[in-house]
């Protein structure tokens, strides 16, 4: 279902669940739908990411803590191609990544914040794999439904992300009636009803 599913569409229900705007797709038109197996690695050591690619399941989403650092890639090209081989759904990055050129060769899903030439290294400081996390200023889960494209990531519980999908896709069937409606001429604040809730205010 959620594969249909824009996650803009949600933006009108919901206020909770996005990620922020600074997160990226690196791959053009990305489409993104998966549980999410979260990691939490800080500073310049990325030892723990390494051994998530031993957990990692196809369709798996996953979803990275920095803990704040902004100067250290740790996803890059050998990394994605181990996710993409697992067959990994795709990769969220609350933080830098590098090896722009790979990642797009191979069209994977990536979003990050920015890319960098320094990375980090295995220093086995530790780090934390399927725990709750941080990642673009929303608490994540493991197993929590990740639906994200070129708009954006929405972060859902999985107990009630059916009939928020549901409400989604019925919700995109009626706005093909209202461009319809466009097209025939009509004003939008008239078929959205702006124009009432305007003569409302100003009474």
């Amino acid at each position: 279902m959620f594969k249909k599913v824009e996650p803009a569409t949600v933006g009108h229900v919901l206020h909770e669940g996005f990620m922020d705007y600074t997160l990226q797709c690196i791959v053009k038109g990305a489409k993104v739908v998966g549980p999410a197996l979260t990691v939490k690695t800080a500073g310049a050591d990325s030892t723990v990411v390494h051994k998530a690619m031993e957990f990692a399941q196809e369709g798996d989403v996953v979803v990275i803590d920095r803990c704040g650092d902004m100067r250290h890639a740790c996803w890059g090209g050998v990394v994605t191609m181990a996710a993409s081989i697992r067959g990994v759904a795709g990769a969220i990055v609350d933080g830098l990544a590098t090896d722009r050129e790979e990642i797009e060769q191979v069209g994977f899903p990536l979003y990050c914040k920015g890319l960098t030439t320094l990375t980090t290294k295995l220093l086995g400081q530790g780090g934390e794999i399927n725990t709750v996390i941080q990642c673009g200023g929303v608490v994540v889960k493991p197993g929590d439904l990740i639906v994200a494209d070129s708009n954006g990531i929405l972060v859902l519980d999985p107990e009630v992300a059916k009939p928020l999908g549901e409400r989604a896709l019925s919700m995109q069937e009626r706005e093909k009636q209202l461009i319809a409606r466009l097209e025939r001429g009509e004003y939008l604040p008239r078929i959205t009803a702006a124009d009432s809730l305007i003569l409302e205010k100003n009474k």
